[in-house]
Formats: C-alpha cells, structure tokens, sequence
C-alpha cells in the first residue's frame, strides 16, 4: 500500500469547512500519480500509454473537517487483459478509514487511440494486493428503468480551459464538480459511483440532467443530443 500524509487545507474544504467531494477526488488522483511515480510508472516513462479511468465508488463514513490531519492510501489489487482495479482510503490520526473507493482503469495505447493488453513492465511495477473489504457494486450503474422524459433538466455550460487535464479532455473530477453543483441544497449521501463514458473536450456543451427517487439521485452529463459523457449515482 503506497500512502502519503496532508492536512485538509482552506481551499480544499466547502461552505461547512469539511473537505469537498471534489477535494477527495483530487486526493486520490494525486496518490495514484504519487504511487506511479515511485514504482517508475510515471507520465513520462508510460510513454505512448495511459491509465484512462473508467469508473469510481466512493464510501464516505464522514468528510475529513478543515486542518485535520489525515493519510491516503491506494493500493492496486487486480491487473488482468486491459484493466487494473485500484482501492482508496482517507484514514484519520487514529488510523480509521474514513472514506474508502474502488476505481477501474483500462491500459490505453495513446499512438491507436484505443485499449490494450497491460504491458509486462506494468504487471512488474504494480504488485496486486488484497482488495480492501467493502461492498462492491457493479461495474456499470443502471439506469434502464428511467425513462427519458423523467429527467429534470438542469442546466448547461461549455467546457473551459481550465478544466482540461494534460491529454486535452476534461479533468475526471470536473464532472463531479459539476454534478454536485446541482445537487439540491439539502441532499446528503454515503456513496457516490460515476461512470466515465466517453471524454468532454475544449468547447464542448454540457447538459446536467437529473433524476431522483427515494433510493437514488441519478446525474447524466450529456452531449446536446443527450448522449453521456458520465453517469453518476448518489445513494
């Protein structure tokens, strides 16, 4: 298990002075690259390959508070085909997990722009390890039993700049910032899964769409013809 230690910082927190969804994300990019990093897995020694991450699902027991120290974990624990599964943890002083995850990500060949079998120096860099005990839930989130006309529409934008990552598409944690933005005011939730479709580009325009029953609160992001970039499920 690769860890490093922070404090949650002002500008990591919201308006209740706990460490924002987006923040958690943001955590656990920087240890998986962190972690790549140290194994000789790095950006610049994958080379004409990429981790391109498809899902998450994210358990929050609570949200670490503002200057709290804390640690994050990740440990990967099954590489097979084209695809690694990768656990993360928040613990707090006392060593609790406080939030833990499960993400998967598919090996990418960047030169034929499609997926391809892990390479073998990756099987030596990334040593799987016990998966961490919690519920998985299923790869894809289903939404076939909502109908298209019980979505809400919510609102639009256009993609900027500044939510570009290094490949050109937008940032993975940007649609979480955007679904949650949406969220209403007093919806609270213990698990959040997104599924990464497809990637949102420079000028792009974004639908928010949202649907809610007693059990879940679903948000697509989609194209204007109402194809997906990402699925997100609150529960």
């Amino acid at each position: 298990m690769f860890t490093f230690d922070s404090i949650v910082r002002f500008s990591e927190t919201d308006a209740n002075q706990l460490l924002s969804l987006s923040g958690i994300i943001n955590y656990f990019q920087d240890c998986s690259e962190f972690h790549s990093e140290t194994v000789g897995s790095g950006v610049e020694k994958l080379g004409n390959y990429a981790w391109i991450l498809n899902s998450w699902q994210i358990q929050i027991k609570r949200y670490p508070k503002l200057s709290e120290p804390i640690t994050i974990c990740t440990l990967p624990h099954m590489l097979k085909g084209i695809e690694g599964h990768r656990n993360f943890l928040i613990k707090d002083k006392t060593g609790a997990a406080i939030v833990n995850a499960n993400s998967i990500w598919t090996y990418f060949d960047k030169t034929k722009q499609r997926p391809t079998r892990i390479t073998k120096d990756q099987y030596e860099c990334y040593k799987p390890e016990p998966a961490y005990p919690m519920e998985y839930a299923p790869r894809r989130i289903d939404i076939k039993d909502i109908p298209e006309n019980a979505y809400k529409e919510s609102g639009s934008l256009t993609v900027m700049p500044s939510q570009l990552d290094m490949y050109g598409h937008m940032n993975n944690c940007q649609y979480i910032t955007i679904a949650c933005d949406y969220l209403p005011r007093d919806y609270s939730f213990s698990q959040v899964r997104v599924e990464y479709q497809r990637s949102a580009m420079l000028s792009d325009t974004i639908l928010v769409k949202q649907y809610h029953n007693s059990l879940r609160l679903i948000t697509l992001l989609t194209d204007s013809k109402g194809i997906p970039y990402s699925i997100l499920e609150y529960t």
